[in-house]
């Protein structure tokens, strides 16, 4: 590991987990997103049961990794930032910033903040985990992936939340590929329901939002699936 390149990198994102957090808080927030009360309450469940503590991040925000030439940057919400350790722990080479109540708005400007750093910039595949926390448009979309550019493949784990925005949400997303040829789909919102429709109640919480330990190893293997496809094409 290059010692100055690891440096660099931790100076940039230090000072980026204090400008991100700032741009986060001005951003519109919709009724029904997680308040930090309750994902601090699912944090603190995800800790009772993760086979080790470094799996679980006990904080509302998270801008991790271990990596000084990461190769995936993962941008989510509170399902993410509680998890995060699990996230570095199966993909060793990842920036995750994530934060509780994240909405996709908020998302673009960070992303943008991210993208003036050389080790981020370097990055080819981004990994999007949001839309529980409220709608998300086809601009603002359009605005995130203008940010990416055609070069980097972009994941989106298309949501599962019980919430009156979610059907437009999972809509949204599962129409990007066919407009965006650099876009890939996780169906979590497909993994994590039964044959019936309803959500499967070993992935969640009693929220029905937030992933137990069990959901949180299905919804990371569907993801490390997408992208091993990829790398294998």
């Amino acid at each position: 590991m290059n010692g100055s390149r690891m440096r660099h990198l931790w100076i940039s994102l230090v000072f980026l987990s204090w400008a991100c957090p700032a741009l986060a808080a001005n951003a519109p927030h919709a009724g029904g997103a997680t308040s930090h009360r309750v994902a601090m309450q699912r944090i603190a469940q995800d800790m009772a049961i993760a086979p080790k503590l470094s799996y679980v991040w006990d904080r509302p925000y998270c801008l991790r990794y271990r990596s000084a030439h990461p190769d995936l940057l993962i941008l989510g919400d509170s399902i993410f930032d509680g998890w995060s350790g699990y996230l570095l722990h199966v993909f060793p080479g990842a920036i995750v910033d994530a934060r509780v109540g994240r909405q996709f708005a908020s998302a673009i400007p960070i992303y943008q903040k991210l993208l003036a750093y050389p080790g981020v910039r370097a990055v080819r595949t981004v990994a999007v985990e949001l839309g529980t926390n409220g709608p998300v448009t086809p601009e603002q979309v359009y605005q995130f992936l203008h940010l990416a550019s055609p070069k980097r493949r972009v994941v989106f784990i298309v949501p599962q939340v019980p919430r009156p925005w979610a059907h437009e949400v999972q809509s949204l997303y599962d129409r990007l590929p066919q407009r965006y040829p650099n876009v890939r789909l996780e169906y979590w919102n497909r993994l994590s329901t039964l044959p019936d429709g309803r959500e499967n109640p070993a992935y969640f919480w009693g929220d029905g939002v937030h992933p137990s330990w069990a959901g949180i190893q299905v919804l990371v293997s569907g993801l490390r699936k997408v992208l091993q496809q990829e790398d294998r094409s």
